[in-house]
C-alpha cells in the first residue's frame, strides 16, 4: 500500500506540472508546423525589440520608395507620349522647312514679295495670278497690323508709300478695297500711325476715291480707313472737312447705297459724341489743349455751313414714309435705329436749320409711331421685340424735336 500510494502520488504532482504547464505556454499546444505561419499579435510599439522595429521600418521605406518609382516612371511615360522633346521639334521643324522669325522680319519678307508687283499694279497689267499673290500679301499684311507696335514698324518702314500707296493707285478695285481695309487696321487707335498717315495725305487720296469710286465695296472700305484716321485726332478731322469731306457726306445722303449712307452718319454722330466728351476730361492741361484742337475745327459750324443737317433731315423723312408705305421691312431696322440715334444727337447743334422742317419731322415721327402702334399686335415675338425698341427709339427722338422752342427758332 505504501508503495501504491507513493506510485499513485508520484503520477499525480506529474500530471499537475504538464497540465501547468499547457497552461501557462499556450502556444506549445500549437503544432510545429503551424507555428511558423502565426505572427504574434502584439498591441503595442514598445513589445517589439529594437532590432525588429528597425527591420519593420527599413521595409516601410522600400515597399514606399518602390510605389513612388512606379508611379514616377509611369507619370514620365504618359508626359512623353503626350508631348514632343525639343530635339524632335527642331527636326520636325527642319523637315517642314519652318523658320521661326519676328514679326518685324514677316512684315520686311512681304515687302519684298510686294515689290516686284508694284509697277503693273499702278499700270493696271497684273496677271490673275498676280493679283491673287498680291490680295495674299494685303490680307497677310492687315493680319499682322492689328498689333498696334506692329504697325508702326510698318509706318516706319515707309509701308504707307511703298504698299499702300501704289494699290489705291490702281485700277484694280479689290487690291484698292484690300489696301484700304490694310490701312484702316494700321491706323486704328494709333496716333502715331495717324499721324504718319495724315502726313502722307491719306485724308485727301481716301476722298478723292469716295468721290469719283462707284464700286460699293471700295466706297465702304474708304468711309472705314478715313474713320480710323480722322478720330480722336483734330488735326486729320481739319483736313477732311478742308478737302471737301462734308460736301461729299452731303452728295451721299443725298443719293447712294444704303450701307453707305449708313457708315456716312455713324461717323459724324461719332464725332459730335466725341465733342460731348470733353467735359469728361478730368486732367485741366488736357482738357484745355483738347478743346483748343477742338475749337479750330469747328465742326458744328461747319455741318450748318454745308448743309449736312438739313440732309439728314430730309433723308429722315424719306425713310421714315418708306417704311410705313413697304410694311415694316426687317432689313430696314438698322438703317432706322440708326437715323433715329444721329438725329437725336444732331438736333441741339442743328436747332436754328431745323426751324423750318420742325413740324414736318414731327408730324412724320408721330405717323410712324401710329403706324408702328397698329402692327403691334399682329406681329411674331421677335418682330414685336425689335418694333418695341424702333417705337422707344422714335418716341424719345420725338420728344427731342418737340423741345426746340419758339423762342430758338
Amino acid at each position: 500500500m505504501d508503495s501504491d500510494e507513493t506510485e499513485e502520488k508520484e503520477s499525480s504532482e506529474n500530471l499537475n506540472s504538464h497540465s501547468n504547464s499547457l497552461t501557462l505556454h499556450p502556444e506549445k499546444a500549437v503544432p510545429e508546423d503551424e507555428e511558423q505561419s502565426v505572427v504574434p499579435e502584439k498591441s503595442n510599439l514598445f513589445d517589439y525589440q529594437l532590432e525588429e522595429l528597425k527591420a519593420r521600418l527599413k521595409k516601410i521605406k522600400q515597399d514606399e520608395a518602390e510605389s513612388l518609382s512606379e508611379s514616377n516612371e509611369e507619370h514620365t511615360k504618359k508626359v512623353k507620349q503626350m508631348f514632343r522633346d525639343y530635339e524632335t521639334l527642331k527636326k520636325e521643324l527642319k523637315d517642314l522647312e519652318v523658320n521661326i522669325t519676328t514679326d518685324s522680319e514677316l512684315l520686311s519678307s512681304y515687302f519684298q514679295k510686294f515689290q516686284p508687283h508694284k509697277n503693273a499694279i499702278t499700270m493696271g497689267t497684273l496677271m490673275p495670278l498676280e493679283i491673287e499673290e498680291v490680295l495674299d500679301i494685303l490680307q497677310n499684311l492687315e493680319y499682322l497690323l492689328h498689333h498696334i507696335d506692329n504697325a508702326i514698324v510698318f509706318a516706319d518702314m515707309q509701308g504707307m508709300t511703298k504698299v499702300i500707296s501704289p494699290c489705291l493707285n490702281g485700277t484694280n478695285n479689290e487690291i484698292k478695297a484690300e489696301a484700304l481695309r490694310l490701312l484702316g487696321a494700321a491706323v486704328q487707335s494709333n496716333p502715331k500711325v495717324q499721324l504718319k498717315a495724315l502726313e502722307s495725305d491719306f485724308v485727301q487720296k481716301i476722298l478723292h476715291i469716295l468721290s469719283t469710286n462707284t464700286q460699293t465695296e471700295v466706297k465702304s472700305r474708304c468711309l472705314f480707313a478715313l474713320s480710323a484716321l480722322i478720330r480722336q485726332f483734330p488735326a486729320a478731322q481739319n483736313v477732311w472737312i478742308n478737302h471737301g469731306g462734308l460736301e461729299i457726306f452731303g452728295k451721299i445722303l443725298v443719293s447712294d447705297q444704303l450701307q453707305i449712307q449708313i457708315k456716312v452718319i455713324k461717323l459724324i454722330n461719332d464725332l459730335i459724341i466725341e465733342r460731348q466728351n470733353l467735359q469728361d476730361v478730368s486732367n485741366p492741361e488736357q482738357s484745355q489743349l483738347k478743346t483748343k484742337a477742338y475749337t479750330v475745327v469747328d465742326l458744328e459750324q461747319k455741318l450748318l455751313v454745308y448743309d449736312y443737317c438739313k440732309h439728314l433731315s430730309n433723308l429722315m423723312i424719306k425713310s421714315f414714309k418708306d417704311e410705313m408705305n413697304n410694311q415694316f421691312k426687317m432689313n430696314n431696322y438698322e438703317f432706322l435705329e440708326t437715323i433715329s440715334e444721329s438725329m437725336i444727337t444732331i438736333v441741339p447743334v442743328c436747332k436754328y436749320q431745323l426751324k423750318g422742317s420742325k413740324d414736318s419731322l414731327l408730324r412724320t415721327i408721330q405717323h410712324l409711331l401710329i403706324f408702328y402702334q397698329k402692327l403691334d399686335p399682329i406681329l411674331e415675338q421677335d418682330d414685336n421685340e425689335i418694333l418695341q425698341n424702333l417705337i422707344s427709339l422714335i418716341d424719345k427722338l420725338q420728344n427731342t424735336v418737340s423741345e426746340i422752342s419758339h423762342d430758338e427758332l
